[in-house]
């Protein structure tokens, strides 16, 4: 009965969106361009368009190998042209201002594409592209303009954010002491997930193989983690509250594709029937009266300092004193969850898959983490010398994605690029990130995935060189973003994704799936590179 509340199709809605989106494209498609002076790779027109989410890869290189260290357009459904620039132009668009090259206005294009013909349930691609292109791709004040949160979840946590700056400081001075907390989390969480208790060879006295879908793990891994920061135990591993958040995102996604057609004057009364906000929240909020209810009780009796104090965002958001009320809390975890809930999980998922192509891999990093535990125990401090498994993360992002194109502007008034290049006023620019990344000019052998990469690359400089860390941006390394909008969770997300690796080599081997090869792991559509939702991945536990 809980499944349907997330599950309901809106048909009728997502044929008049797709109808909406349709015409959307066809104008597009015929109105001027003032691009002309811009070469154009890939076709052209609406067959263009359509083309180039098939073909994305291959038309971007062939623009790449061609128009190097210059510009070129391609065609795409969302903004009809997309001027692709070279990494030379980043210091362009890094110096410009808001006003001037907007991440916000390009982003917001997306809707277009993304969310109208996908507001019903349409099997993969309604999977791939709400998991991964809107949770892994937009900024957070993105993805709650776009998902209606205002209208779908609660006004305040739309318009009132105060729990950003809240959970940024707190993360930053807690970190150390929050970590453990963290590792156990990680351990109970993978342990459960995998259930290879049991699984034993009886004949041969060693664990057995067990396959698992590697994407769908992971997510439920992630969820219990980043929710033992939030939440904190015993509410992190209950079995309501991380169903009704994993499904939680999708629902937001097409009901928010749906009231974003309507006048804003209808909204709110539209929200009462289209949407499912007040059985979700009451919901969550049964989850977390009592846990509220005990902490208000600590805070009247002993003020904001007692013995056992929670440390997780739940708390500090409490120790804040804006909101007082279980609905408005529940509602508050709710939105952080929906924002935060898929962007580190694709990213581990791609490590995974290649962990598992080549088992001296495993043997490799395995090697380092135990030297490193040994001498600094399972710490926030140990993964800063874990130098070949920070390598190995960045050589996965460097090598299989998570983008075609990434770092996309909108140009809110005409721009002259240092070169002379002219970029006129609602023009949207972006940069090949899966191409500069393959650069041979930049990386030696770039199309071999190389785990020590960056180890010595930065064992060839005198001096140290964060560049290539793993949480770096650069020219060269561009997937954590640039300049002011650089992802501002990359240092938690690399905490999570060293501790993931790190765990894995040293408790379980992993192999791929029969069936399966190096070459069949990811997803390509549109602009956007992800891990595939069908890879499963076998496990067995070591020294069992």
């Amino acid at each position: 009965m809980q499944t349907d509340m997330y599950l309901s199709p809106f048909s009728l809605a997502g044929v008049g969106a797709g109808i909406a989106f349709v015409a959307v494209c066809l104008y597009r498609t015929q109105a001027s361009s003032n691009l002309d002076h811009i070469p154009t790779v890939g076709l052209s027109g609406l067959w263009g368009s359509i083309r180039f989410l098939t073909h994305s890869l291959e038309i971007v290189q062939e623009g790449y190998n061609k128009h190097k260290p210059g510009v070129f357009k391609v065609a795409d459904l969302t903004h009809r042209w997309t001027v692709v620039l070279s990494r030379f132009h980043l210091n362009d668009v890094a110096k410009a201002l808001e006003t001037e090259l907007s991440f916000t206005d390009a982003i917001n294009e997306v809707r277009d594409f993304v969310l109208a013909p996908f507001s019903a349930e349409i099997g993969f691609m309604h999977v791939y592209v709400v998991r991964t292109v809107i949770l892994r791709f937009a900024p957070t004040h993105w993805c709650w303009k776009n998902l209606q949160v205002e209208y779908t979840l609660t006004p305040a946590v739309f318009h009132d954010r105060y729990h950003t700056p809240v959970l940024r400081s707190q993360l930053a001075r807690n970190m150390g002491a929050i970590y453990p907390d963290i590792r156990n989390e990680l351990v109970v969480a993978f342990d459960e997930a995998l259930d290879l208790k049991g699984n034993v060879d009886q004949t041969a006295e060693l664990p057995e193989w067990k396959s698992i879908t590697g994407v769908d793990m992971i997510q439920e891994v992630m969820f219990r983690i980043s929710n033992r920061v939030f939440v904190g135990l015993p509410l992190c591993r209950d079995p309501d509250w991380i169903a009704l958040n994993i499904r939680l995102i999708v629902a937001l996604i097409k009901e928010g594709a749906l009231l974003r057609w309507l006048p804003k004057f209808i909204k709110p009364l539209a929200a009462r029937w289209i949407t499912r906000r007040t059985e979700r929240t009451n919901r969550a909020a049964r989850l977390l009266e009592t846990i509220v209810w005990d902490r208000q009780r600590h805070m009247n009796e002993y003020g904001k300092e007692w013995n056992d104090k929670p440390n997780d965002m739940l708390q500090w958001c409490m120790d804040e004193g804006k909101e007082d009320t279980v609905d408005q809390l529940a509602a508050r975890i709710m939105g952080v969850n929906s924002a935060a809930m898929q962007t580190t999980s694709d990213g581990f998922a791609q490590a995974l898959f290649l962990l598992a192509t080549d088992p001296q891999y495993a043997e490799m990093l395995r090697e380092e983490v135990e030297m490193v535990v040994k001498e600094h125990g399972w710490t926030k401090e140990a993964l800063t010398h874990m130098r070949k498994t920070d390598s190995f993360l960045k050589e996965v992002q460097r090598f299989q994605g998570p983008a075609v194109l990434g770092l996309p502007r909108k140009a809110l008034r005409d721009m002259r690029l240092s070169d002379g290049t002219m970029i006129p006023k609602g023009t949207v620019v972006s940069f090949p990130m899966y191409a500069i990344h393959h650069d041979q000019d930049i990386y030696e052998d770039p199309d071999v995935f190389d785990p020590l990469r960056f180890v010595r690359l930065e064992d060839t400089r005198q001096d140290p060189d964060s560049r290539f860390q793993l949480v770096s941006v650069s020219r060269e390394s561009l997937t954590f973003g640039l300049g002011k909008m650089a992802c501002p969770g990359k240092y938690l997300a690399a905490v999570v994704m060293k501790s993931m690796l790190a765990h894995v080599v040293m408790e379980y081997d992993v192999k791929l799936d029969e069936g399966r090869s190096s070459g069949q792991l990811g997803i390509c559509f549109g602009i956007h590179i992800g891990p595939d939702p069908a890879v499963r991945i076998m496990f067995r536990k070591r020294g069992g």
